[in-house]
């Protein structure tokens, strides 16, 4: 028998974890409620959805939804952008509802349960049975669900297919909190999907508010970052708690999402006035908020607005923008007097407005705070950006990051790398901070060295001392000249 080589040469090769990437900084979410669709295609147990194409949004939405609107100014944008989110807040009662998996073929539920298909579950307190779920006769999935519905014991239920992504869907009859409803067991039970590792529940659920409906689809994890309402929320500016506009506003601010808010209230356009929602914006110093103004209530243009700013690829050089005279594609320009213009942008609100003879073109811009979008966007991106490199850094290492002098520079290394994207893309750039301070790179970075690291800090293993500062490049928007002519 022959010696192994690797009794003289052993070599073993370990394999780093592939990194994280970095967040998608051009997803809009538009948050409506089942009053949009006559049948709505996203229940309480999906709570959101997601779309990457005008037709995909057609092909649940009708062109009379304010969802396909919304969709249409987003995608209507050039360059044309990706991601579009469908959020829900349910404003009326719910049944509890079961949304089944995977699902046999038609040929196999017909094979299998001629008499025979059994299912056990418990729907609004009341336990159905079936033992004879005959399925021999159905010629479709339709009729699969109409058989099962029908040999339900308990009253009121129902049962539907999708022929989408997913299958059989079984709904009580007790709207609000009072319905309830189980996953199924049985050898039916599996082959329809209902089984609880096939399937997803919800239970009922009272009407909400459109905070507490947002609050609830947030929590499932959905990703957006920017935030446009159903008409039917704007300029709502007293009612019950979680239903003005203000409040979604201040909770966009907390979960650090640009919520786009338009608004059609003339009253924007009056100085005298102060109780509109920009003005109340404004008061509030709103960092995550920029109102659009328009004249037209069935347009979305904050829809269009943060579709132009989804197409920035932060990742490249010189790519970062202004959204100041930027083009709108299919959305009315206001032709506004210079004292309305100069009332507007007082209140800090935007328009797409009729520049000199032939220009229809969004201004300004600015948020709430006085601060602009590209600004607001572009932090955004970075804090990921620094947050994903740091933690890559400590994830893909096999050793690790020694907590030495040499490890802090390591990961300040890291630090300065993350920045100096932010300047390639045109986010930052060489310039004086407030006290006088030039800033060559754009950015400086200040760390504790190790001897200055507290011992607590030392055994948790946590590194505090590290910080930044940062010139933004800002963008030029006017131009003012002073000429002198002599003959």
């Amino acid at each position: 028998m022959a010696i192994e080589i690797t009794e003289f040469a052993n070599v073993s090769i370990s394999v780093s974890p592939t990194g994280v990437s970095g967040g998608n900084f051009g997803i809009l979410g538009f948050l409506t409620d089942d009053t949009d669709s006559a049948t709505n295609p996203i229940g309480t147990a999906e709570r959101s959805r997601a779309y990457t194409s005008l037709a995909a949004v057609a092909a649940d939405w009708p062109a009379t939804t304010e969802v396909y609107k919304a969709a249409t100014a987003f995608y209507a944008q050039t360059p044309t952008p990706t991601d579009f989110v469908v959020l829900m807040s349910f404003s009326s009662n719910q049944v509890a509802t079961l949304t089944g998996g995977n699902r046999a073929t038609l040929a196999e539920l017909v094979a299998n349960h001629t008499g025979s298909g059994n299912i056990t579950m418990t729907i609004d307190g009341v336990e159905a049975v079936v033992t004879t779920l005959d399925l021999s006769g159905a010629a479709d999935y339709d009729a699969v669900a109409t058989a099962v519905q029908a040999a339900l014991t308990t009253a009121g239920a129902t049962c539907t297919v999708e022929n989408g992504p997913y299958g059989f869907t079984v709904k009580g009859d007790t709207a609000g909190a009072a319905g309830s409803i189980t996953f199924a067991t049985g050898d039916a039970a599996e082959d329809l999907g209902l089984l609880a590792y096939q399937g997803v529940i919800a239970q009922g659920l009272d009407a909400e508010t459109v905070v507490e409906g947002l609050t609830a689809t947030h929590a499932t994890g959905v990703e957006f970052v920017g935030l446009v309402l159903n008409k039917k929320w704007r300029d709502v500016l007293s009612g019950a708690v979680g239903e003005t506009t203000l409040e979604v506003a201040q909770w966009a601010e907390a979960a650090k999402k640009i919520f786009c808010n338009t608004t059609n209230d003339l009253s924007v356009l009056n100085s005298a006035i102060t109780t509109d929602i920009a003005s109340k914006c404004k008061d509030a110093t709103l960092r995550f908020t920029l109102t659009t103004f328009s004249k037209n209530p069935a347009e979305y243009p904050s829809a269009s607005v943060f579709g132009r700013a989804a197409s920035v690829n932060f990742s490249a050089i010189g790519t970062t923008i202004t959204l100041n005279l930027k083009q709108m594609p299919g959305i009315s320009a206001e032709d506004l007097t210079p004292a309305e213009f100069g009332v507007l942008r007082s209140k800090y609100a935007s328009a797409v407005v009729v520049i000199g003879k032939s220009v229809s073109a969004y201004t300004d811009s600015r948020m709430a705070s006085g601060s602009w979008l590209d600004t607001t966007h572009g932090l955004l991106w970075l804090e990921n950006r620094c947050e994903t490199d740091l933690f890559n850094l400590l994830y893909v290492n096999n050793t690790k990051v020694p907590f030495t002098q040499a490890g802090i520079n390591t990961v300040v290394g890291v630090l300065q790398r993350s920045l100096q994207a932010a300047v390639r893309n045109g986010l930052a750039g060489p310039g004086y901070l407030a006290d006088g301070t030039f800033l060559p790179e754009g950015f400086r970075v200040d760390s504790v060295p190790l001897a200055d690291v507290p011992a607590g800090d030392l055994g948790n293993r946590l590194y505090a001392g590290l910080s930044f500062v940062m010139k933004g490049a800002g963008a030029l928007h006017e131009v003012d000249v002073a000429g002198q002519f002599s003959e």
